[in-house]
């Protein structure tokens, strides 16, 4: 193949005569000279200038440079072919000029044909390297920008030849690469080496291509690479291995993480859906065939909108993929099932944009919010109703009263409120126990519920208060509805082993005329309620003005006993105990007494329940027992004794958790002798016998003695009293009012006397008026006894001198 004309030569030739006669030569043959140089070091500076096809070069040349090395410097800076032509031919020239790879060496003189052959045979030779130098150059290219590496195997000789993107596999060592295989094996995974060498060794027998993957070894991070490879060679000693070599590290870390993806997509909780960009399924997993009830075949290439039902429309999803949006709703929404029926549910929809950033898909996920509205709607329910009885709470309540003001108000109708709360339930709670109170409350619900009307509202407030309202009623009937309730609590209740009978108070108050507002009148109603309490309970009061009168009498009561205890302003009086044979004084009763500033000495008929009915009872109870032991220690009875005190408990204050504790604590701050407390309490303490049994016992260690106060008026099991430790039962003054004129009378006596006789309890009788009473009692077996007969409550100073006169 002829170089293409004209061609353009640099002469390099320091003979002036010799450089012109060449000139002439070459041009005569068409070559371009487009420089004739003199020495090494001006060829050097004018190649890249000149940029000649090729170069004519004598190698003996004037200078520091002769013809080979300015050759090799020339090279450095431009691939231009050399042809030497030189009047030597020593074998040290030539293998110095064998360095530089000339295209040709002419021993001077030449012919001019002779140099014109060899000129055309070095550009042909150029131009195939130079093609061959852009083929490798295009394949180092596309190796690099494939991420490729090229490995030789020669299995005769166990070396290994690389080169291109190596970089996953030796790091950043130099390539072209030639080395041991040994030390190619130790840059794999110990784990895979057996394996690589195995299969390589298997191609290299049977000439199959192969793939195989392995990891790298190292301190460093470790890469994932994988080889196609396949063995070439006619010979056995001929053959090897030649293959390409790919990092795959993130390629495995991207199919990792599909397959986390397939997972999470199949097994997700959530029912999710992939659409293309007409909203067709391409994809369901198994979650969306359990909460739709759609199987994935019956789905796949359905619309997702008819499938479901959500009714997103074009314009919905227009708004989605639009360039200013996020390409990401999510919001709840009503989805139908296959069977049809509707369902809500939590709705997220996604779009999935390309590289170029134009959407292909939606991912739609759904998750069943079926059991979360049930969950709402349960805790909505819990939100407005008393977890006890089920009936609507004082929200809910006043959400309604609220409700039917305003209907009475525009219709000029009237609307009624009866606020209900059960008679003595606190004792029926601290003696049964709350279990016991709550089932009677359940109770108490159901009888109210069925006694009114589907129209009417029952409420529970809280504690044992109940309120009912009933809207266009008239007063009258508002009387009919409240002996309706009050009847309907009538029968007794049955609560397990128990049966108990209660009553209730009604308090009634009417729109418009006790008030215009849901707070005026549910105050109202209550303080009608506190006046059927007062009057005797189990009965109704409809609210008159005169009422706020007393309930505010009674929240001063209130207000004022709580100030008197931490005022130390009460006072104790003492009522002496005798006995009935000799009438000695043996001991003598606490009886707690309120001299009132403004109201004078108040009766404790008419603060005691209002302590109680406050929960002061407690505090007030304390008061009395540390006061009453520190008046009567050291004080003597008749014998030269300690005096016997009897201090009265409460149900409440007895039982306390810390009641024993307190007893204590009395007995040693005011050094009084626990063998001379006498304790009273009533019958209806004994009915929680789990718990009273325990705090008895608690007592009898201490010494003190415990005595059943008003006996006969409550209910006492003989198989309870028998069971615990009592010292002394006191016999009510309603027994002793008749003694004397009614043999009914007389023989109940003689019952609970003879009964105290064979449990072991001394007897005392209260109440005791005439001198008759006395011999009675006397003759009957009485121990002891009490009353005005003998002496009234007194102050410390009077008992004192009383005692003082009988010595």
């Amino acid at each position: 193949m002829n170089a293409p004309l004209p061609i353009n030569l640099m002469l390099v030739e320091d003979e002036r005569v010799i450089a012109f006669d060449l000139k002439n030569q070459l041009q005569s043959f068409g070559y371009r000279v487009g420089a004739v140089l003199a020495s090494g070091e001006q060829a050097v500076d004018r190649v890249v200038d000149v940029a000649p096809d090729l170069v004519l070069m004598d190698i003996h040349l004037d200078g520091a440079l002769d013809g080979i090395d300015a050759a090799l410097q020339m090279q450095a800076r431009l691939k231009v072919p050399v042809v030497f032509l030189t009047a030597y031919a020593e074998d040290d020239t030539l293998k110095r000029a064998m360095d530089c790879r000339p295209f040709g060496y002419l021993v001077k003189p030449c012919e001019a044909r002779e140099l014109h052959a060899t000129i055309q045979m070095a550009l042909v030779r150029r131009e195939v390297e130079a093609n061959v130098e852009r083929s490798e150059q295009l394949f180092k290219l596309a190796l690099d920008a494939a991420s490729l590496g090229v490995l030789e195997w020669q299995g005769d000789s166990m070396r290994l030849h690389g080169d291109g993107h190596l970089r996953g596999l030796f790091g950043d060592r130099p390539v072209p690469l030639d080395e041991n295989w040994d030390i190619f094996l130790s840059r794999v995974d110990p784990d895979d080496r057996t394996r690589i060498t195995e299969t390589l060794n298997s191609a290299l027998e049977r000439g199959d291509a192969v793939r195989i993957g392995f990891r790298t070894a190292g301190n460093g991070e470790s890469r994932s690479l994988e080889a196609h490879a396949r063995a070439y060679g006619e010979s056995h000693s001929e053959r090897r291995i030649v293959g390409i070599l790919q990092d795959v590290t993130q390629r495995r870390l991207d199919e990792a993480a599909l397959r986390q993806s397939s997972v999470v997509f199949h097994n997700s909780a959530e029912a999710i859906a992939i659409c293309d960009l007409q909203r067709r399924i391409a994809a369901v997993n198994s979650a969306f065939t359990r909460i739709t009830g759609h199987a994935e075949c019956d789905a796949i290439a359905l619309n997702l909108e008819r499938v479901l039902g959500t009714g997103h429309d074009d314009a919905f999803y227009g708004a989605l993929v639009a360039s200013a949006g996020s390409g990401y709703w999510q919001g709840e929404v009503q989805c139908r099932r296959a069977s049809g029926d509707s369902f809500p549910a939590w709705e997220s929809i996604s779009a999935v944009r390309s590289e170029s950033g134009e959407v292909t898909h939606f991912v739609t996920a759904l998750s069943d919010f079926t059991a979360i509205h049930q969950i709402e709607a349960k805790l909505n329910h819990l939100a407005h109703h008393d977890a006890l009885t089920n009936l609507p709470n004082r929200l809910l309540f006043d959400d309604r009263f609220e409700q039917a003001i305003e209907q009475a108000r525009r219709l000029q109708q009237r609307c009624i409120l009866l606020f209900l709360d059960l008679d003595s339930f606190k004792v029926v709670n601290d003696t049964l126990g709350h279990a016991v109170g709550d089932q009677l409350l359940r109770t108490v619900a159901q009888r109210l519920r069925t006694a009114l009307r589907r129209s009417d509202t029952l409420a529970r407030l809280g504690g044992d208060e109940f309120v009912v309202l009933a809207g266009s009623a008239l007063p009258d009937e508002a009387s009919r509805l409240a002996l309706k309730l009050l009847n309907a609590l009538s029968a007794p209740f049955d609560l397990g082993e128990e049966q108990i009978r209660i009553s209730a108070s009604i308090g009634i108050a009417i729109f418009p005329d006790h008030g215009s507002d849901r707070n005026v009148l549910m105050r109202a109603a209550d303080i009608a309620m506190y006046s059927a309490k007062s009057q005797g309970r189990n009965r109704f009061q409809f609210f008159s003005e005169d009422m706020s009168e007393r309930t505010h009498e009674r929240m001063q009561m209130e207000q004022g006993l709580r100030r008197a205890i931490d005022a130390d302003a009460l006072q104790v009086h003492y009522q002496p105990q005798l006995r009935l044979s000799d009438r000695h004084i043996v001991g003598v009763e606490a009886l707690v007494r309120w001299p009132h500033p403004e109201w004078g000495m108040v009766s404790p008929s008419r603060f005691v329940p209002v302590a109680e009915e406050s929960g002061i009872i407690e505090a007030m109870g304390l008061w009395v027992l540390r006061r009453a032991c520190h008046d009567i220690v050291g004080l003597a009875d008749s014998e030269g004794q300690q005096m016997r005190l009897a201090v009265n408990v409460s149900v409440r204050q007895f039982l306390r958790d810390d009641f024993v504790g307190q007893v204590l604590k009395v007995l040693v701050e005011t050094g009084f002798p626990a063998a001379s407390l006498e304790l009273e309490i009533t019958e209806s303490t004994l009915q929680v016998i789990e718990r009273s049994a325990g705090i008895l016992d608690a007592l009898k260690r201490l010494g003190v003695s415990i005595s059943i106060d008003d006996f006969g008026t409550g209910y006492s099991s003989l198989s309870v009293l028998r069971g615990l430790p009592i010292d002394r039962i006191k016999i009510d003054r309603s027994f002793i009012i008749d003694l004397t004129e009614s043999d009914d009378a007389r023989a109940m006596i003689d019952a609970m006397l003879t009964l105290g006789r064979s449990l072991r309890m001394i007897t005392i009788a209260e109440g005791i008026e005439l001198d008759a009473q006395a011999e009675l009692l006397g003759s009957l077996g009485c121990a002891e006894g009490q009353g005005f007969l003998f002496a009234r409550p007194m102050p410390l100073d009077s008992l004192r001198r009383l005692l003082a006169g009988r010595h």
